[in-house]
C-alpha cells in the first residue's frame, strides 16, 4: 500500500491517476482503463492475479504472489525443480544427474508447502511468545513496584521503632536528671557550713560540741556520690540483623494464562502399608513414616527403590531442619523427637497436655508447630479446648502464639498439616469433622485471610490430608475422598481442581516437591469410602509427577 500511495499515475498509460489495480504478476498499478484493454494483450495475461489496491501489502497479495525456487546454487543458469531430503536443498536437473540420482528426491511445490507450514506455526508460536513475553513483563512492573513498596516500609517500620525506642531513652534521661537534685544538695550543704563558721565564731564549747555531734550523726553519714546513667554506644548493627531486613528471592515469573498440567512421570511400589509423610533428605532419598515406621527410601538406576527401616515410632507429622535432621511430631505421647544425623532420637521442647499435629519448619529454621489438648474432643472450633498455632525458635523457644483471630474465633479445629509461602504466611489444613477439612490461610501477623472448603458441588465433603507450596507460592492440596488434587494461589483462588485417577493414581496421600520442581505423591492400599471412583492399587507406590503451569 506503501507504494500505491507514493506512485500517483498508471504504469502503463502514465496518465491516469486513478489507480485503481496492480497485477500481482507483472508487478504493475494499473487504472481501469488499462485494467480492461490493455493489460489482457499482455501473453498469458490469463493467468496472472489482479488484486484491488487495498489489498497490496495485505495478506490477499501474498496469497497470490507467486513460489519463486531461485537458480540453482552450482548451475547459475539452471532453476531448481526439485528437493534432496539426503542434502536439505534445492537442486536442478542437472545436480539430479550429475550427484543426487540415489537421494530421496521431492516435488518442490511440496516442500515447499510443508516448510510453509512450519513457518506458519513458528509465526503463532512467536505471537503467543511476545503476548506472554508482555505479559510477563507486566507482572514483573508490578512485583517491582510491590517489593519497592516493601522496602519503604519495611523501612519505615525500622525508623518508626528506632525513633519510640530513642525518645523512649531520651525520657528515662531526662526523669533521671529531675531526680537527681543537686541543688537541694547543694544548698543543703551551705547551711552546714553556716553553722559550723558561725559555731566557730561563737568561742562557745558547749556550742562547739553540740554542733560537731549533730554534723557527724547526718550529713557526714550521706553518700555525696551520685548515680548518673552514661549512654554506651550499642555495637554496630551485625549481619543477622540486616539480614532480618529482608531478602531477595529468585522466582520464576511466567504468564498466568499458562495451561495448568499435572503429567505422571514415573511410579515406584513401595512395601510399606501406607506413604503417610514423606520429606526429601538428598537428590533420591528420601524419609517417610507409615503406620509406625520411619524409614528411608532411596531411588536406584533402573526406578528401583531400595527402603530401609529407621525407626519404629508412631508419627503424626514430619519435618526436614536446614541440617538435615528430621523433626517428628508423635502420634500419641504429645511429644515433638529431633532424629539426629546419628539416627539417636532427642527430644525437642514439647508442650504439657497438648497433642502436636502438623509441624512445619520454614527457611528461617523457625518451627511452626499445630496443637490440640490431649484426650478425645469435639473438633468444633466453637469447643473450649486449645488448638493454637505455636511459633518456636530453632532451641524450642516460644516466640509467638496464635490461638484466636481478630472477631474472638478460634482459628483451626484440628491443624493437620502446615506450610509456608515466600512471605512466611501459612497454609493450614484444619479438620473440622471425622468427615472433613479446610483450608485455613493465616499471615505470619496471626491475621485470617481466607478458608477454602473445597468445591461447592463435589461429589463427597472436602478431606484435605496433604499440601505443598510451589515456586509460584501457590498450593496444591491432596484430597483423598474426591480423588483429587485442588490447586490454589495465596489469594484463596482456585486455579484447578484435577482428578488423580485422571493420571492414574488413586488415594492421594504425602505430597513433596523435590528440588527439581517434580511432585511426589504417596499413597495406600486402603479405601476412603465404597461410594469413592478410585483405580485401586495393590501395593502402595510413590508416583512422581511432572508439574506445568502452577
Amino acid at each position: 500500500m506503501d507504494e500505491a500511495q507514493t506512485i500517483s499515475s498508471c504504469h502503463l498509460c502514465q496518465s491516469s491517476g486513478n489507480v485503481k489495480w496492480q497485477c500481482v504478476s507483472c508487478q504493475l498499478l494499473l487504472c481501469n482503463t488499462c485494467k480492461s484493454n490493455v493489460h489482457p494483450k499482455f501473453k498469458l495475461a490469463d493467468t496472472h492475479f489482479i488484486i484491488d489496491i487495498k489489498d497490496v501489502g495485505t495478506s490477499t497479495e501474498y496469497s497470490y504472489k507467486e513460489i519463486e525456487y531461485g537458480k540453482c546454487n552450482l548451475h547459475v543458469n539452471q532453476d531448481t525443480c526439485l528437493y534432496c531430503k539426503d542434502c536439505s536443498g534445492l537442486v536442478c536437473l542437472k545436480c539430479v544427474s550429475e550427484t543426487h540420482q540415489q537421494h530421496v528426491l521431492i516435488d518442490t511445490d511440496q516442500i515447499y508447502t510443508e516448510k510453509e507450514s512450519q513457518v506458519s506455526n513458528l509465526i503463532e508460536l512467536y505471537k503467543q511468545k511476545i503476548t506472554s513475553n508482555s505479559i510477563v513483563n507486566k507482572i514483573c512492573q508490578k512485583k517491582y513496584e510491590e517489593s519497592k513498596e516493601k522496602i519503604i516500609k519495611r523501612k519505615e517500620d525500622l525508623i518508626t521503632l528506632l525513633d519510640e525506642h530513642s525518645t523512649k531513652m531520651l525520657y528515662q534521661l531526662e526523669e533521671k536528671c529531675k531526680n537527681t537534685d543537686f541543688g537541694s544538695k547543694s544548698e543543703g550543704l551551705s547551711k552546714t557550713l553556716d553553722v559550723l563558721l558561725k559555731c566557730q565564731q561563737s568561742r562557745r564549747a558547749d556550742s562547739l560540741l553540740e554542733t560537731l555531734n549533730t554534723i557527724q550523726d547526718t550529713d557526714l553519714q550521706q553518700d555525696l556520690a551520685a548515680c548518673f546513667p552514661r549512654f554506651v554506644m550499642g555495637r554496630p548493627l551485625s549481619r543477622k540483623i540486616i539480614e532480618m531486613f529482608g531478602s531477595f528471592k529468585e522466582e520464576k515469573v511466567v504468564d498466568p494464562n499458562e495451561e495448568i498440567e499435572l503429567l505422571l512421570k514415573s511410579s515406584h511400589v513401595t512395601s510399606l502399608k501406607m506413604i503417610k509423610r514423606i520429606v526429601e533428605i538428598s537428590d533420591g532419598k528420601f524419609y517417610v513414616i507409615d503406620e509406625s515406621s520411619l524409614c528411608c527410601i532411596e531411588f536406584k538406576k533402573e526406578e528401583k527403590i531400595h527402603s530401609k527401616k529407621i525407626v519404629d515410632v508412631k508419627a503424626f507429622d514430619i519435618s526436614l531442619l536446614k541440617s538435615n535432621e528430621i523433626l517428628i511430631a508423635m502420634q500419641r505421647e504429645g511429644k515433638i523427637m529431633i532424629l539426629k544425623s546419628s539416627l539417636k532420637m532427642k527430644l525437642f521442647p514439647s508442650f504439657s497436655g497438648l497433642l502436636s499435629r502438623a509441624i512445619h519448619s520454614t527457611k528461617d529454621d523457625k518451627v511452626i508447630v499445630g496443637v490440640r489438648e490431649e484426650g478425645e474432643i469435639e473438633l468444633s472450633p466453637g469447643v473450649d479446648c486449645k488448638r493454637q498455632i505455636i511459633i518456636l525458635d530453632i532451641n524450642g523457644q516460644e516466640e509467638n502464639v496464635f490461638e484466636y483471630d481478630e472477631n474472638g474465633q478460634r482459628i483451626v479445629s484440628m491443624p493437620m498439616k502446615i506450610r509456608t509461602n515466600a512471605d512466611d504466611d501459612m497454609f493450614i489444613i484444619d479438620r473440622i469433622s471425622k468427615l472433613e477439612g479446610r483450608i485455613v490461610f493465616l499471615t505470619k501477623n496471626g491475621n485470617v485471610s481466607w478458608v477454602y472448603n473445597g468445591e461447592e458441588y463435589a461429589y463427597n465433603l472436602f478431606k484435605p490430608w496433604d499440601l505443598v507450596v510451589t515456586s509460584r507460592d501457590n498450593a496444591i492440596i491432596s484430597d483423598i475422598a474426591n480423588q483429587a488434587f485442588h490447586i490454589l494461589t495465596s489469594n484463596g483462588q482456585l486455579l484447578k481442581r484435577h482428578r488423580s485417577i485422571d493420571i492414574g493414581l488413586s488415594l492421594p496421600f504425602s505430597l513433596l516437591i523435590n528440588q527439581e520442581g517434580d511432585l511426589f505423591v504417596g499413597t495406600h492400599t486402603g479405601s476412603v469410602d465404597d461410594s469413592v471412583d478410585t483405580c485401586q492399587h495393590k501395593s502402595t507406590h510413590i508416583f512422581r509427577i511432572t508439574v506445568k503451569g502452577i
